[in-house]
């Protein structure tokens, strides 16, 4: 299958058949779900959310796979930490694990940046509520804050953290529909095998955004925190591994349909 329009059908037909109770587990398989939900029980939300901004933020340049290096070994440091009274307790415990990671030096700074910001300290005093309601208010604060553009994937990465700390307050009302998919390499090689071309990080974006667009016109309330996890999570599986992952979701028929149209 190599028509654009007719891959585009295809894929939204399928993940229109996911029940929203799947989508919610496919979130909670993510590696900063499976990690941090242990801390926000123990930060309390405001500084949680701030926590979740800050380590996604820096999700870049790995020393391997983020679901083995950095996020595992984030858990550890904050296990051994105190829990944080303002942002700058924080930033002294996240530094800990930065100083030894690539281009520490940088990412010392944007972690400085960040938790030194006002932005930080108006989210460290936020309820689920508050957030929610500010949300896309938050998504270009932080860019203005970052020097970045609103739609880098750091960026968009990091406010999808954000996302995920208000689902684990059972949180849904938030807009996120301007949002786009945060293009790592995972989510650039899938989709290039997908169309069997090569694509930059617009035309991805574009792909995403359409397939969500269409999945929503069809009642579905799910949003691009639901879309990314998936494909970021099926990225590096191969065909049994994409089979077995459907089978533990009891979604066998999904798995079925998804391998013939990836052609693996």
């Amino acid at each position: 299958m190599n028509n654009y329009r007719e891959i585009i059908e295809t894929l939204v037909q399928i993940f229109a058949e996911i029940p929203f109770e799947v989508w919610k587990e496919i979130v909670r398989n993510e590696p900063e779900w499976k990690n941090m939900e242990k801390f926000l029980d123990l930060y309390g939300f405001g500084p949680f959310s701030v926590l979740m901004v800050a380590t996604g933020i820096n999700d870049y340049q790995l020393k391997g796979e983020a679901e083995k290096v950095y996020w595992p070994k984030i858990k550890n440091i904050l296990d051994e930490a105190p829990i944080p009274s303002t942002p700058a307790d924080l930033c002294q415990t996240l530094e800990k694990f930065y100083a030894h990671e690539r281009l520490h030096n940088e990412k010392i700074e944007r972690l400085h940046k960040f938790l030194s910001s006002e932005l930080a300290a108006k989210m460290w005093n936020s309820s689920p509520d508050d957030i929610s309601k500010e949300f896309l208010f938050i998504w270009k604060k932080l860019a203005t804050v970052m020097q970045q553009k609103k739609e880098a994937k750091t960026i968009v990465f990091a406010v999808k953290c954000l996302g995920i700390s208000l689902f684990m307050a059972n949180n849904y009302d938030f807009d996120f529909s301007p949002i786009p998919i945060p293009v790592d390499l995972r989510v650039a090689k899938l989709t290039e095998k997908l169309l069997n071309k090569v694509l930059n990080d617009d035309e991805i974006m574009e792909f995403w955004n359409e397939i969500l667009r269409k999945i929503q016109e069809k009642g579905k309330r799910i949003n691009m925190i639901h879309l990314d996890s998936l494909i970021w999570q099926l990225a590096k599986l191969d065909k049994d591994k994409i089979h077995e992952y459907f089978k533990n979701l009891k979604m066998e028929a999904i798995g079925d349909k998804l391998t013939q149209i990836l052609d693996i």
